[in-house]
């Protein structure tokens, strides 16, 4: 005994302009399809691939993905790491912070490098909005010690990461401080992570660069932090110049 299986195949039909409809046929007749349904196939196959992704609620809001991972910040992250790059260095009296510019144009820019106090500087690369909140929430703290400024910035960014309905901050900050009398350098990242250092390095190219600062000789002097933080950076585009910021203990 022999079992047929009969599939009913249901046919979904879309009225279109008449002017699309003779786009496609002359797309079908110098093209490689042979008809309208496989070129409609063929689009709606690319569309799908480039859309998975965003069709999934976890790539749209700041929730965990099936595999622990938070795309938000993730993307966050990749934006920041477009922005030329930043470099901070602490030795005994002080901390150096210096970065590239553009240079030769009449456009105005926020300054990459800021000193907001005689005890407070920072330099911020990435999404120039979300840079200029951060600096204004730096200026609006008034900490006692390191460790309040440090815990106001990682409220800040935390906020924006696990809040529903806000987005990661797209910026990566390096603080400087010697509010404590000793020089100390700070690193947030749009995760809301913050860790401490020596020599760090932000931006694009910052891995070539934190791999200068690790193999290098801690530097004395503002003199060496200078030469140190110049020598990581490298040679620029032909557009850019270097700028650099020292932050003293007084």
């Amino acid at each position: 005994m022999y079992f047929c299986s009969i599939l009913f195949m249901v046919e979904l039909r879309t009225v279109i302009p008449e002017e699309i409809d003779r786009y496609l046929d002359s797309l079908v007749s110098n093209g490689p399809f042979n008809n309208k349904a496989e070129l409609v196939r063929a689009a709606l196959a690319a569309y799908t691939a480039m859309g998975a992704p965003m069709a999934q609620v976890f790539d749209k809001e700041n929730i965990f993905s099936p595999d622990g991972r938070i795309y938000q910040t993730e993307y966050a992250r990749e934006s920041a790491l477009r922005a030329p790059p930043s470099v901070g260095v602490v030795y005994d009296g002080g901390v150096v912070l210096a970065t590239r510019v553009s240079s030769g144009t009449s456009v105005l820019w926020y300054p990459k490098l800021l000193q907001v106090n005689p005890r407070v500087a920072v330099s911020i690369a990435g999404v120039v909005s979300d840079g200029l909140m951060t600096l204004r929430k730096i200026r609006q703290a008034k900490p006692k010690c390191t460790d309040d400024l440090v815990d106001d910035l990682t409220e800040w960014f935390w906020e924006n990461t696990a809040h529903r309905g806000r987005r990661p901050l797209g910026v990566f900050v390096l603080l400087a401080t010697t509010l404590d009398g000793n020089p100390r350098l700070h690193i947030f990242e749009p995760s809301g992570a913050c860790l401490e250092g020596r020599g760090i390095a932000i931006g694009r190219g910052y891995s070539r660069i934190q791999g200068v600062l690790n193999t290098s000789r801690p530097p004395r002097n503002s003199k060496e932090a200078e030469s140190l933080v110049l020598g990581a950076l490298g040679e620029g585009e032909r557009w850019q110049k270097e700028e650099v910021l020292h932050l003293k203990v007084h």
